[in-house]
């Protein structure tokens, strides 16, 4: 390219310097008009364009259009990258959506377990206090039972022994034990039940 541009500008330099070597005694032949100066720079502006046209305007083109398409290509690519980082933030911000979803799923859930669990420990306690009223009721009924049982049979004894000094004699163990039974049965018949009170 370098080269066609300087066989140009030497061809049109030397053009001229024929041209002006032939007017030379005159200066102002460079100013009129003359039909060998304009053969001449007619055929030096076609050698010339027809050189820059084959050896400095298609590379130039070429140059430029390879610059237009590196350009065209960069906007494209920048463009498909910008696609892609929108998608990429789309999906970022969909995992951090589906995150917080999570975590707030989580947060119910062992909010809900604590719950369940809070209502199957008092659940249970309940049934503890329960089982161990109804044994404690148990163990009282029982002990209630032992001591009446136990008092019954003392107060028959004393009684039995102050019947006999009263009357002055010994009645036979067995008949003593049925008169007193007989008037404990009478005291238990005459006597309120538990759970009610007198009025």
């Amino acid at each position: 390219m370098r080269r066609s541009i300087t066989l140009a500008a030497s061809t049109l330099v030397s053009s001229f310097a024929a041209s002006a070597s032939e007017g030379a005694p005159n200066s102002s032949l460079l100013i009129q008009p003359q039909f060998g100066t304009i053969f001449w720079t007619v055929v030096t502006f076609v050698i010339l364009a027809f050189l820059l046209g084959k050896f400095a305007w298609k590379p130039l083109l070429a140059a430029v259009e390879a610059r237009e398409t590196g350009i065209r290509d960069a906007i494209e690519g920048a463009k498909r990258g910008r696609d892609e980082a929108e998608r990429l933030l789309g999906e970022h911000k969909a995992m951090l959506d589906l995150a917080r979803r999570e975590r707030a799923d989580a947060v119910e859930a062992g909010r809900r377990d604590a719950e369940r669990l809070k209502a199957e420990i008092l659940d249970e306690a309940r049934k503890q206090r329960d089982q161990l009223m109804t044994q404690a009721s148990a163990q009282i009924e029982a002990g209630l039972r032992q001591a009446r049982a136990e008092l019954k049979g003392e107060a028959a004894d004393l009684a039995i022994r102050a019947a006999g000094k009263l009357l002055g004699k010994n009645l036979d163990d067995q008949t003593q034990r049925r008169i007193v039974e007989d008037y404990f049965a009478d005291l238990e018949r005459l006597a309120p039940s538990p759970g009610s009170r007198p009025s």
